[in-house]
């Protein structure tokens, strides 16, 4: 691996034995009724539209356009999503795609799998999840699916407000380390008066499985379950503070140690290092991209957009396979370009 190579992906050497291996995309796609509140997601233009994000983001993922409905996922200030670069980097490297619903609460035009599970509730009124043992074992059935027929499984997330669900979570786990966010000037004052509330609702027990169930996402449930049944294959949870939050979860709940990792982008890393190597020590891997030539994107790298979709992990991908950066950020223009004719 050439010089060129090592600064592009960077951290675990696993990383190095990806090309050209049997790999799956797999995108879990859901909602929680916590992106509705005002300040706590920048999933959509306003809260009340975070829920078509994940329709959205799958569709453009698995087809390179919007068919629910004539527009783009992109933050209120008009900054695209990052699934426009998910999608061209595994066209470039020619990866499978599979999407799950993970709560959705509308359901993309493109195949998928059905769990039917709805949105996670509001966690400061109620219990988050109010079908997490199910939820848990659809998604042992998809990890029992999957596990050796690919040598890889990327497990990434379109979950508007998950930042916040992943930092109840941690906290109820005695984790005081704030989470990443989709904004520039992260919600924090609003994350932890909500989570004051939850814990006033009920209050944490240091269970992982009943942090998730009470404080957590759909999402997180589905991974655990997947991860419970592999064993043969490789999981890379491609995100950011929201994987490495499941990545933490496994540990404690599936006492895994081995084929796990963290991938995630240079922005996360900038924004939470700290964090990210607490919980991920060696077994981090990110990308180190840069959008600053390109319009829209560009605001990538003044921190307002920092993962979503494991764009870190499907782009580290891309460039393994292809080997070419510039050939990646062309691909990448030309998926955004067509949403703009």
């Amino acid at each position: 691996m050439d010089s060129d190579n090592m600064n592009i992906v960077t951290g675990n050497k696993v990383y190095e034995e990806i090309k050209g291996k049997r790999t799956i995309y797999v995108l879990l796609s859901g909602t929680t009724e916590i992106s509705l509140l005002d300040g706590v997601s920048a999933a959509g233009e306003k809260p009340e539209l975070t829920p078509l994000t994940p329709p959205l983001d799958s569709e453009i993922i698995f087809t390179g356009k919007c068919k629910s409905y004539d527009v783009m996922p992109m933050t209120d200030n008009g900054i695209p999503t990052p699934a426009i670069i998910t999608r061209a980097s595994n066209e470039i490297s020619k990866i499978d795609t599979l999407i799950v619903d993970a709560g959705l609460k509308e359901y993309p035009k493109i195949p998928f799998i059905y769990t039917g599970l709805g949105s996670a509730n509001n966690f400061t009124e109620r219990k988050a999840l109010d079908r997490y043992n199910e939820a848990v074992s659809f998604g042992e059935y998809i990890g029992k699916i999957l596990d050796g027929k690919y040598d890889y499984i990327l497990l990434a997330e379109s979950v508007p407000g998950g930042t916040t669900t992943a930092y109840a979570v941690l906290s109820a786990l005695n984790i005081n380390y704030m989470t990443s966010s989709s904004m520039r000037d992260s919600p924090d004052n609003i994350k932890r008066e909500l989570i004051k509330k939850a814990f006033k609702r009920i209050e944490p027990d240091h269970n992982p499985e009943h942090a998730i169930e009470q404080y957590g996402d759909y999402m997180m449930a589905l991974s655990i379950g997947i991860s419970r049944k592999v064993r043969k294959s490789t999981l890379l949870f491609s995100g950011g503070t929201q994987m490495l939050n499941v990545y933490l979860l496994d540990q404690m709940i599936n006492k895994t140690k081995d084929k796990r990792y963290i991938f995630t982008t240079k922005y996360i890393m900038n924004d939470k290092k700290e964090l990210m190597e607490k919980i991920g020590g060696d077994n981090i891997i990110y990308s180190n991209m840069d959008f600053s030539n390109i319009d829209g994107l560009n605001y990538y790298e003044q921190g307002y957009v920092k993962e979503g979709t494991g764009f870190g992990a499907t782009f580290g991908i891309a460039y393994l396979n292809c080997g070419n950066v510039d050939y990646i950020y062309d691909e990448i223009k030309k998926v955004y370009a067509s949403f703009l004719r």
